[in-house]
């Protein structure tokens, strides 16, 4: 695996120098400082998805681009029985766990050849995966999302088109199923196709997490977009229904993870999300109780002609806790431009 990335390095590094006597066409850079507040209620108040992060991206041209984000503060590490406000630095060195450094990572961009290497998130998942992370409203979110550790560490090589509308890619990342990247010997590997079909939207993939050595779990994502002038209906399979407690494999079952959203305009947005996660005995594959949420959710961005502060309040119910819960909050992208 060393070599492998080694060899993608030195073709980077090839690349990004042809790159740089070409042009200088592109070249910017910027930081931003996204403060986020939730306020949630579920049978006790929390802190939801609360989280500080910086974004640091910019291009040394039009073929090559750099993203840094970092996760400074989560709300959920300072409240409950199991709070632990360091955790996300402890864990620096980890697969298994997110941490302070979500990506970190270099593109080069040839024609509809992009090149990645470094920490990047898992090409599978559904369109929610799409979004950052401190966009997302995590209660209604899918256990794909709240479970999985995207963030890994290595190369991927994606083709698009000339029409722009289809776009495949093939990826080698450290697996989240071993404890320390590179050190453990374990590996996921990914495909994922993706397109824009005036009103259909796909996004499928397919993955294998070594969770041993020689032995693979297999996850089939498909994510699907349906766009009508203000409406937009996702339906997003996953052919899992989560994670064991010891985090060492996937729970058989399935995750629906659906969403109808209506923007009127670039101020508001109103959605209903829900997920159904159908599970099966481990030993029997007999089918169990299954779980689900349901809720509503209204975004307001009340700056003129900006979206850089959001406005939100959800209301939802969860079927594991059997009760009505309810999230308000706001987020902020305070960028600088540096060049």
């Amino acid at each position: 695996m060393k070599k492998y990335l080694l060899s993608i390095a030195a073709l980077l590094l090839g690349l990004l120098a042809h790159s740089q006597e070409a042009d200088d066409l592109g070249n910017y850079a910027e930081i931003s400082i996204i403060p986020r507040l939730d306020l949630n209620y579920e049978s006790k108040f929390n802190l939801g998805n609360s989280s500080l992060y910086t974004l640091f991206e910019g291009s040394a041209s039009e073929h090559f681009s750099w993203t840094l984000a970092n996760h400074w503060f989560a709300g959920a590490d300072f409240l409950g029985p199991d709070a632990n406000p360091w955790s996300m630095f402890k864990s620096l060195g980890r697969s298994d766990s997110a941490n302070w450094i979500d990506l970190l990572y270099v593109d080069l961009n040839f024609g509809g050849w992009t090149f990645t290497l470094g920490k990047q998130a898992i090409t599978t998942g559904g369109h929610e995966f799409d979004a950052w992370d401190w966009m997302v409203h995590s209660p209604m979110a899918s256990p794909l999302w709240n479970g999985l550790a995207c963030y890994q560490w290595g190369g991927k090589v994606a083709w698009t088109t000339p029409s722009e509308m289809t776009s495949l890619s093939l990826q080698m990342t450290t697996s989240p199923f071993g404890e320390r990247p590179f050190a453990s010997g374990l590996y996921t590997f990914s495909f994922q196709w993706s397109g824009e079909y005036a009103w259909f939207l796909p996004l499928w993939s397919v993955s294998a997490f070594a969770a041993a050595p020689g032995q693979y779990r297999w996850l089939v994502s498909l994510g699907n977009q349906f766009r009508f002038g203000d409406w937009t209906l996702g339906v997003d399979w996953n052919n899992i229904a989560g994670f064991t407690g010891e985090y060492d494999d996937f729970l058989p079952g399935n995750i629906f993870h659906g969403s109808l959203a209506y923007t009127p305009s670039e101020r508001w947005n109103f959605s209903l999300l829900g997920n159904l996660v159908t599970f099966k005995n481990r030993y029997t594959l007999e089918a169990l109780s299954p779980a689900w949420n349901v809720g509503g959710l209204a975004e307001f961005y009340p700056l003129t002609d900006s979206q850089d502060l959001r406005l939100h309040a959800m209301i939802y119910y969860l079927s594991e806790i059997k009760s009505v819960s309810f999230s308000i909050g706001a987020v902020y992208n305070l960028t600088f431009k540096l060049w």
